[in-house]
């Protein structure tokens, strides 16, 4: 049978519910109470003509006024005289002892709670023109890093983090990464990226521009959802500037095609793959990639220039002192790096160039007529057979195989040497159009192991790759213990004396324990994604021109020997260089002085992008040029 409702049991659950609203519930029935203690206790006085103080009897007022009082300090009771006013009084002052008790309780825990709740990151961003950065991995302090830089010149930059981890523990990673100096606020937020509940928290909507960064753990499916979260704000991507990372192509194409190409996308293992590929091919070309993408020193700028309407292309290479043009970007906003000498510049088009800020992106005289009807190119370069070793393995080994197999002849050879015992699962490698792949199981930190491979043949280059494990200290420490022991392996007489070394690191600071070894090369993964992403935040129009520099069909840039142009052992200006690149077919952009590395002159490997044209360099062995081909 149904248990009856009584009245009480009705009190009862108002009494529950009015508790269930928090704090405010809690003193409102405190404050109640209270207000009925004293009023009994005012009529109590007031009906049995009690005198507290005097020959006149107590009014009503004046007695709830005075058992207030009582109720609200304890100390009053000690003047009181007559023992039945003493006992009202003690029984008022007993029940604000316990009133107080409650109300003091809950005030601390309410502070307490709102102190949890702000360490918890759960609290509104007023900011407006920040940078919002949802998720969190490795790359973040880079990318705050070089963020700094390019809010050099602004008032009270702030960057806002929204990651689902503990607020407190991502401020104080961020201040141990940080260092002193930073002038950029960064205000970090716990929350899931893909709700909408907890972007709204941050404010996606005033942002200046939104990065989307990779998670190890949810990848590209986490990536996904919070372009999704963003589309549900702004379906037509007009107010929002995304850029996302992703791990695998396949997603990045899903998502470009449904936003329409209105988003940033950077496919990182595709990025790395190809610059590794390429850095295998030329000395110091990692060097270049570094300086191209960072901000520190010149950026690449788009420029109207009504001056080069008529022009051709070709005319605009030596027209600018302090830029290094490298393409155009037409009405319709296409980008063509490197187009043909012959492309005229027409209404609308904007010329694209290398340069310290956009203010000097400017014509130096008038533009010179150039003659390119004799231009001859370079022959293209014939592939040959290439022997690689690949030490380690990780999900961009694949790729950077793929990317080595369209440089190379058939009947080129890939020796990977792997250690399963830090591989979750065995190699698996597609066909090869080129390449023939031999996987040797062994313990790649091993010092006898790797000298008797290294010295089974003659090898163009040896790649270390790290191990994905999780633990990024432990993965750089391998590939560093394993750098250390190829390079004094090939510094041996033999057959690889002199063999092309490139090695991936995950931190960017084991980059100087790495040149402890003095390999040719680095490729630093989480370096290089970094920087392209913050780029890209900053500049939403460098798309057009990642896509075309980083594309496997797009132009490369290539360090050219200075004695293919015939410039070995003489003396010229930048503008001359330009002009002798030019009638090959080339643009120049920079120069990479060895013997003034060597010697200090210039930082960087000797890498120098745009440098002035009236600026003078003497070629000597080994020096090369930096060109857009």
């Amino acid at each position: 049978m149904a248990r009856q409702v009584t009245p009480r049991d009705r009190l009862r659950y108002r009494f529950d519910a009015t508790l269930s609203r928090g704090t405010i519930g809690v003193i409102a029935w405190l404050g109640a109470l209270t207000v009925v203690v004293v009023l009994i206790a005012g009529i109590a006085v007031w009906l049995l003509g009690i005198r507290t103080g005097g020959e006149e009897r107590t009014g009503f007022i004046e007695g709830i006024w005075l058992n207030l009082m009582r109720a609200i300090d304890a100390g009053a009771l000690g003047g009181d005289s007559g023992w039945t006013w003493r006992l009202i009084a003690l029984v008022v002052t007993l029940a604000g002892i316990f009133v107080l008790s409650i109300l003091i309780g809950i005030i601390s825990s309410g502070i307490e709670s709102r102190l949890e709740e702000l360490r918890k990151g759960r609290t509104l961003v007023v900011e407006q023109g920040h940078t919002l950065i949802l998720g969190w991995s490795p790359k973040l302090h880079q990318i705050l890093t070089e963020l700094e830089v390019a809010n050099a010149n602004q008032r009270n930059p702030c960057v806002v983090v929204l990651a689902d981890r503990d607020k407190v523990a991502m401020e104080d990673e961020v201040r141990a990464r940080a260092g002193d100096g930073r002038r950029t606020r960064v205000i970090c937020r716990s929350g899931s990226t893909s709700d909408a509940a907890d972007l709204d928290l941050v404010r996606p909507e005033h942002a200046k521009s939104i990065l989307v960064l990779l998670d190890e753990a949810s990848g590209d499916p986490g990536v996904v959802k919070t372009v999704l979260a963003l589309l549900s704000i702004d379906p037509d991507l007009e107010r929002l500037r995304v850029t996302a990372e992703f791990e695998g192509q396949t997603s990045a194409t899903a998502i470009d095609r449904a936003t329409r190409g209105r988003m940033g996308i950077v496919v990182s293992s595709d990025v790395i793959a190809r610059v590794t590929a390429q850095v295998c091919r030329q000395s110091g070309l990692s060097l270049v990639f570094q300086e191209l993408l960072d901000f520190d020193g010149d950026e690449i700028y788009f420029q109207d220039e009504p001056g080069l309407l008529g022009a051709a292309f070709g005319d605009a290479l030596t027209a600018y002192e302090h830029s290094a043009v490298i393409g155009v970007r037409d009405a319709g906003g296409v980008v063509t790096l490197s187009p043909s000498l012959d492309r005229v510049f027409g209404e609308g088009d904007q010329v694209i160039a290398i340069s310290a800020d956009d203010d000097t992106v400017r014509l130096s005289g008038p533009v010179a007529r150039v003659t390119t009807a004799g231009v001859a190119s370079e022959p293209a370069i014939v592939p040959v057979q290439e022997q690689t070793l690949l030490i380690g393995w990780n999900g961009l080994g694949p790729t950077i195989l793929g990317e080595l197999d369209r440089y190379v002849s058939p009947g080129s050879r890939v020796r990977l040497l792997v250690d399963p015992t830090q591989l979750a699962e065995p190699v698996e490698l597609p066909a090869f159009g080129n390449t023939a792949v031999d996987v040797i199981e062994m313990d790649t930190v091993d010092g006898a192991q790797l000298e008797a491979q290294i010295n089974r043949e003659r090898y163009d280059q040896v790649i270390i790759l790290c191990y994905r494990t999780g633990d990024t200290a432990m993965d750089d420490a391998r590939a560093l213990l394993t750098l250390l022991q190829i390079r004094q392996a090939t510094q041996q007489e033999g057959p690889n004396a002199s063999v092309r070394l490139i090695t991936e690191l995950l931190d960017v600071r084991d980059v100087e324990l790495a040149r402890v070894a003095n390999p040719d090369d680095f490729v630093v993964s989480e370096r290089l994604t970094s920087l392209m992403l913050a780029q890209l935040s900053e500049n939403n129009q460098l798309r057009g021109v990642f896509a075309d520099l980083f594309a496997a069909e797009g132009v490369e840039l290539v360090l050219v020997p200075a004695e293919r142009y015939g410039l070995t052992g003489s003396e010229m200006g930048f503008g001359d260089v330009v002009a002798v690149a030019r009638e090959r077919g080339h643009v120049a952009v920079g120069v990479r002085i060895v013997s003034a590395a060597v010697e200090g002159g210039l930082a960087g490997g000797g890498v120098l992008f745009n440098p002035p044209k009236a600026r003078r360099f003497a070629f000597g062995e080994g020096d090369q040029v930096l060109v857009l081909a």
